[in-house]
C-alpha cells in the first residue's frame, strides 16, 4: 500500500473512511501540515479514537477548523492534555457547543487563556462551575465580555471567591441581572472596589437585601453616586448603619428621593455637613417628617438656601424653635411663600429678629393673620420698611396700638392702602400724632369714615393740609363735629369745594370761626342755603368782599335775618345784583337803614317787588332821593301805605313823573299839604285819574294855583266833590 505520507492534498481529501480509520499514529505523524489540514470533518470523524487520543499536539493543531466540527463525543471525550493543548482558537471556535460537553473534565482544565477566551457564548454556557473553577485566574479573566453573559446562574453561583476576583471589570458590566441575582454574599464581598464599581444600575438593582446587608464599606465607598441611585427603596433599607455612615460626599448627592424617605433621624445624622448639603432638592423631598424633626441643629444649619427652598410645608412645619433658630438669615430668605404659611405659630413666636427681618416682602405677606399674631414684640419692631409696605389687610387688621407705634414714622408711611383701611379703631386712636402726620396722601385716602370719626383731636391736629386734601368726600362726610371743630384755616383751606359741599349742616356748623374765615373764595361758591343758615354775622364779615360776591344766589337765601342784619354795610353793598334780588322779603325786613343806604341804585333797581314790599319803614327813612327816584314803577307801587309814608320829604320830592302814574290810591293818600306841594305840575298832571280820589283835602288845600290849574279835566271828574270843592275854593282864593 502507497503511504499515505506521500499522498497530494487533494486525493488525501478523497480517501474512503474506511482508510482514514485504519491510520495509525505513525501515519498521521508523518503527515505534513498541509495534508493534515486536507482532512474532511467526516474522515476525521473516522479516525481511530486511540490513535487520535495519542497524536501530538502539533498534528491536532494542523487541521482545520471546520473539520473538527467532525469530532464525536467519544474522541473528544478520549483527548488527553496533549491533544486538547493543541487546538487553535480557530479550532476552538469551530466547535459546536454540545462538542464542547464532550470535552473531560481534565481536557476542560488544560484549556489555556488564548484558547478560553475563543470560547462562544454558546460554548460558555456549558460550562459548569466545577469546570469553571477548574480555570486559573488569568484564563477566567480570558473570558469574553460577550460569552460572559451566557455563563449560567449555577455556574456562577459555584464560582470560587477567589476566581470571582479574577473577573475584569469588562466582563462584569457584562453579568445580566439574573446572573448578579445568583452571586452570593461572599462572593460579592469577594469584588474588589475596582470590580463592584464596574457594576451597572441594572446589576445593582438586582442585588439581593442579604447581600446588600454584607457590602463592607470599601465596595461602598467604591460605588457611583448613580449606582447607589439604582438601589431599590428596599435594597437602601437594607444597608447597615456602617454602610450609611460609609457613603461619600458624592453618592450621597445621587440619592434618590424614596431612598431618602427611608433614612432615620439617627442614620441622618451620621452624614457630615458637607453630605447633608448635598442632598438633591429630590432626596430632600423625600425625608420623612420624623427623621427632619429629628435632625441636629448643626445639620439643619448645614443646609444650603436652595435645599431650605426645596422642603414642604410639611416638613418644615415639623421643625422646633431651636432647628430654626439654626437657619441664618440667608437659609430663611430662600423658604416660599408657601413654606413660611405651613410654620408653627410656636415657631413664629420663637424667630430671631435678624430672620425676620431676612424675610422677603413675599413671605412676610403670606404669614397667616394667627401666624402674625404670634410675632413678639421684638418681632414686630425688626420688621424692615421693606417689609412693612408688604403687610396685607389681614395682618393690620391684627396690630394694636402698642405696636403700630414701634413702627418709625417711616414705617408708618409705607403701609399699603389695604393694610391702612384694615386698621381697628380702637388701635389707629391709639397711634402717636407724629406717625398719623407721616400718613401720605394715598394713605389718608383709604381711611374709612368710621377710622376717620376715630381720630382724636391731637391726631387730627397733626395732620397737614396736602393729607387734609388727600380726603375723599366721603371721607370728610364721615368727619365727626369735634374734629372739624378742630380743624385750623390752613386744613380747612385745603379741602376742595367739592369736599365743603359734602359737609353736612350739622358738621358745617362745628367748624371754627378762624376755620370759617379761612374759606377760599371757591369753598363758599359751593356752600348751599342750608350751611349759609348757621353763619353768624361775625363769621360773614369774616368774609371779604370777592368772597360775599361768590355766595351763590339760592345759598344767599339761607343767611339768617341776624346774619343780614350784622352785615357790614360795605360788605352789604359788595353783594350782586344777582345776591340782591335773591334776598327774601324777610331778610329785607331785616336790613338797617344804614345798608340799605349802602345799596347801589343798580342794586336797588333790581330788588323785586316782593323784596320791596319787606322793606322796614326806617329802612325806607334812610333813603336817599336819588335812590327813590331810580326805583321802578312797578317797585315803588309794591311799598304799602306805610312803607310809602315813611320816605323822606326828599324821596316824595324826588320822584318822577312815570313813578308818581304808578303811585297806587293808598300811597297817595299818605302824602300830606308839603309832599303834595313839592309836586311840579307836570307831576300833578301825572297821578294816574283813578287814584286822585285819594288825595287828602288838606292836602289839596295847600296847593298852589298853579299845580291846582295843572289837573286834568279827567282828573278833575274823578275827584269826590269834597276835593272838587277844596280844588275851587283853592283856585278861588289865588
Amino acid at each position: 500500500m502507497t503511504s499515505i505520507a506521500s499522498l497530494p492534498t487533494r486525493q488525501i481529501s478523497r480517501l474512503e473512511t474506511s482508510t482514514i480509520a485504519s491510520l495509525t499514529k505513525g501515519d498521521l505523524e508523518e503527515l505534513k501540515s498541509t495534508q493534515v489540514r486536507a482532512f474532511t470533518s467526516s474522515q476525521i470523524a473516522a479516525l481511530n479514537t486511540g490513535v487520535l487520543s495519542t497524536l501530538s499536539n502539533t498534528v491536532v493543531s494542523a487541521f482545520a477548523a471546520n473539520s473538527v466540527k467532525g469530532l464525536t463525543l467519544s474522541q473528544l471525550s478520549a483527548l488527553g492534555t496533549t491533544q486538547v493543548s493543541g487546538f487553535t482558537t480557530s479550532q476552538v471556535k469551530a466547535l459546536y457547543a454540545s462538542q464542547l460537553e464532550g470535552f473531560s473534565a481534565t481536557a476542560i482544565e488544560a484549556l489555556n487563556s488564548s484558547q478560553v477566551s475563543a470560547m462562544s457564548g454558546a460554548q460558555v454556557a456549558t460550562l459548569s462551575a466545577a469546570e469553571l473553577n477548574s480555570f486559573t485566574a488569568e484564563e477566567i479573566g480570558s473570558i469574553g465580555r460577550t460569552a460572559m453573559g451566557s455563563l449560567t446562574t449555577d455556574a456562577l453561583a459555584g464560582l470560587a471567591t477567589n476566581k470571582i476576583t479574577a473577573l475584569t471589570t469588562s466582563q462584569i458590566s457584562r453579568l445580566t441581572t439574573g446572573q448578579m441575582q445568583a452571586l452570593s454574599s461572599s462572593q460579592l464581598a469577594a469584588l474588589s472596589p475596582e470590580q463592584f464599581s464596574a457594576l451597572t444600575t441594572k446589576h445593582i438593582a438586582g442585588l439581593k437585601t442579604d447581600v446588600i446587608a454584607t457590602l463592607g464599606s470599601s465596595q461602598l465607598a467604591s460605588m457611583t453616586s448613580r449606582q447607589v441611585g439604582a438601589f431599590s427603596t428596599t435594597q437602601f433599607e437594607a444597608l447597615s448603619s456602617a454602610s450609611l455612615e460609609s457613603l461619600t460626599t458624592t453618592q450621597i448627592s445621587g440619592m434618590k428621593s424614596a431612598q431618602a424617605a427611608t433614612l432615620s433621624a439617627a442614620e441622618l445624622n451620621t452624614f457630615t455637613n458637607e453630605e447633608i448639603g448635598s442632598l438633591t432638592k429630590a432626596a430632600l423631598a423625600g425625608l420623612t417628617t420624623t427623621a427632619l424633626a429629628g435632625l441636629a441643629t448643626n445639620k439643619i444649619s448645614a443646609l444650603s438656601a436652595s435645599q431650605v427652598a426645596a422642603l414642604s410645608s410639611a416638613q418644615l412645619g415639623v421643625l422646633n424653635s431651636d432647628q430654626l433658630k439654626a437657619l441664618e438669615p440667608g437659609q430663611f430668605a430662600a423658604m416660599s411663600s408657601k413654606q413660611i404659611a405651613g410654620l408653627s405659630t410656636t415657631v413664629i413666636a420663637n424667630l430671631e429678629p435678624d430672620q425676620i427681618a431676612s424675610l422677603t416682602m413675599k413671605q412676610v405677606g403670606a404669614l397667616s393673620s394667627v401666624q402674625f399674631q404670634a410675632l413678639t414684640t421684638s418681632g414686630i419692631e425688626s420688621l424692615t420698611t421693606t417689609q412693612v409696605a408688604g403687610l396685607n389687610a389681614r395682618q393690620a387688621a391684627t396690630l394694636s396700638a402698642d405696636e403700630l407705634n414701634l413702627f418709625t414714622p417711616e414705617e408708618f408711611a409705607v403701609l399699603g392702602k389695604s393694610a391702612i383701611a384694615a386698621l381697628n379703631t380702637v388701635a389707629l386712636a391709639g397711634v402717636t400724632p407724629d406717625r398719623i402726620a407721616s400718613l401720605t396722601s394715598g394713605q389718608m385716602s383709604a381711611l374709612s369714615g368710621g377710622q376717620i370719626r376715630a381720630l382724636t383731636s391731637d391726631q387730627l391736629a397733626a395732620l397737614t393740609p396736602a393729607q387734609f386734601a388727600g380726603l375723599s368726600q366721603s371721607q370728610v362726610s364721615g368727619l365727626s363735629t369735634a374734629a372739624l371743630a378742630s380743624l385750623d384755616g390752613d386744613d380747612l383751606s385745603a379741602f376742595s369745594s367739592k369736599k365743603i359741599k359734602a359737609l353736612s349742616t350739622l358738621q358745617f356748623d362745628a367748624l371754627s370761626a378762624d376755620g370759617i374765615a379761612a374759606l377760599t373764595t371757591g369753598q363758599i361758591a359751593a356752600l348751599d342755603a342750608k350751611k349759609m343758615a348757621t353763619l353768624s354775622s361775625a363769621e360773614i364779615n369774616s368774609f371779604s368782599a370777592e368772597e360775599i360776591a361768590a355766595i351763590s344766589r339760592s345759598a344767599i337765601s339761607g343767611l339768617s335775618t341776624s346774619a343780614i342784619a350784622g352785615m357790614a354795610d360795605d360788605l352789604f353793598s359788595s353783594m350782586t345784583t344777582s345776591q340782591i334780588s335773591s334776598l327774601t322779603a324777610k331778610q329785607m325786613s331785616a336790613l338797617t337803614s344804614s345798608q340799605f343806604a349802602s345799596l347801589t341804585p343798580q342794586q336797588f333797581s333790581a330788588l323785586a317787588a316782593t323784596q320791596i314790599s319787606g322793606l322796614s319803614t326806617d329802612a325806607l327813612a334812610g333813603l336817599d332821593s336819588t335812590k327813590v327816584s331810580a326805583m321802578t314803577s312797578r317797585q315803588l307801587s309794591a311799598l304799602s301805605a306805610n312803607q310809602f309814608q315813611a320816605l323822606s320829604a326828599e324821596s316824595i320830592e324826588a320822584l318822577t313823573d312815570v313813578q308818581i302814574a304808578g303811585l297806587r290810591s293808598s300811597q297817595i293818600a299818605t302824602l300830606d299839604s308839603s309832599e303834595l306841594s313839592s309836586f311840579t305840575t307836570s307831576e300833578i298832571a301825572a297821578i294816574n285819574r283813578k287814584v286822585v280820589s285819594g288825595i287828602a283835602t288838606a292836602a289839596l288845600s295847600g296847593l298852589s294855583s298853579e299845580n291846582i290849574a295843572a289837573f286834568s279835566s279827567a282828573q278833575l271828574q274823578a275827584m269826590s266833590n269834597a276835593q272838587v270843592a277844596i280844588v275851587i275854593a283853592a283856585y278861588q282864593s289865588n
